[in-house]
């Protein structure tokens, strides 16, 4: 038979609301009595019913999570990360996937209440004003991951990568194994968000370290293999002179347009070379393997589930803290020394 929270009331010889005071972490109970209470509950192996402690207080061990498409690799290491927190915890991780869809976010977002979350993450594709409008509307604390808000000003507590010096320090890496004409594969030209800052950051470089850029070095994919390849096409075919390197904003895309290039007889790293973002398993195992930036994804999830926790524990809504996640350049046979 299951023991209830009477049995541990009668075993520790207090009252039943002094045992529901120590599960729900409340200070009104003294530290000598709390451990009492814990050493019975311990003892006797006792489960609290979460339901009914989310009827009393008016929240769940539940965290929330909107991601917009859970098949991504990134997505998935991102989860692994905050649920590694999360169980340390005690909670347990709802995710909830938008398809990158602003109405289904919102919507998500209000489901998110309803399930009573003590707080919640979210991974949008643009964390535009008004979606940051709609978060300080929310009874819980949000945290914001790999994402950051359009407009540039942190009002939310947001944990992620620094673009703009990730992709800095990949065109440093480029000029420094004697590459000037480098070229970019960008993201979609209307992403506010990773895609923009990466092209921030080449712009930036290019500035920098005062290299020339033609337009038609710069092209726009959406994160794919076949954007990649796509993009690489045109390259080739609208420059008379080549780049000697190319630097997609992501493994995919890098893979792809290394693909285009090794089927249209150039020889890579001899001819081109080539670099990527994110550092993918394909990155690895690709022929020849991709230099990249690395990104601990993982990382990022935990250290972003800390920052919530921290809002729970201490009962604020945000901070406007940003975090920024390290990053790794990582060299491998794509790109040649010049």
């Amino acid at each position: 038979m299951a023991v209830t929270i009477e049995d541990v009331a009668r075993e520790a010889q207090v009252s039943i609301a002094t045992v529901s005071r120590v599960i729900n972490g409340s200070k009104a109970v003294s530290p000598k009595l709390q451990k009492r209470v814990q050493g019975v509950i311990e003892k006797t192996n006792f489960k609290p019913n979460t339901f009914a402690r989310g009827l009393t207080t008016n929240k769940s061990n539940i965290i929330g999570i909107v991601v917009a498409d859970i098949s991504n690799w990134v997505i998935a290491s991102l989860i692994k990360g905050i649920n590694h927190v999360c169980q340390e915890r005690g909670y347990t991780l709802l995710v909830c996937e938008s398809g990158g869809e602003k109405e289904n976010e919102l919507r998500l977002l209000q489901h998110l209440e309803e399930q009573r979350v003590c707080g919640a993450l979210l991974t949008a594709v643009d964390i535009t004003p008004e979606l940051v409008q709609r978060i300080f509307e929310l009874p819980y604390p949000m945290v914001l991951a790999t994402q950051e808000a359009t407009d540039g000003k942190h009002k939310i507590t947001t944990v992620i990568h620094d673009n703009v010096k990730a992709i800095t320090d990949a065109v440093n890496f480029l000029l420094a194994n004697g590459h000037r004409r480098i070229a970019f594969i960008g993201g979609p030209e209307n992403d506010y968000s990773s895609g923009r800052k990466r092209l921030e950051g080449f712009m930036h470089a290019a500035e920098l370290f005062e290299l020339e850029v033609p337009e038609n070095y710069i092209v726009h994919g959406n994160f794919t293999f076949e954007s990649g390849r796509d993009c690489m096409r045109k390259i080739y075919e609208e420059n008379v002179e080549l780049p000697t390197a190319i630097l997609a904003c992501s493994d995919l895309m890098a893979i792809g347009a290394m693909s285009f290039a090794r089927n249209s007889g150039l020889r890579v790293p001899d001819d081109i070379s080539f670099m990527g973002f994110d550092d993918s398993d394909l990155a690895m195992y690709f022929h020849p393997a991709l230099s990249t930036i690395r990104i601990s994804y993982f990382d990022e999830g935990e250290q972003a589930a800390k920052k919530l926790f921290h809002l729970i524990d201490t009962g604020i809504k945000t901070t406007g803290e940003i975090t920024y996640i390290p990053h790794q350049v990582i060299r491998r046979a794509s790109v040649r020394r010049l």
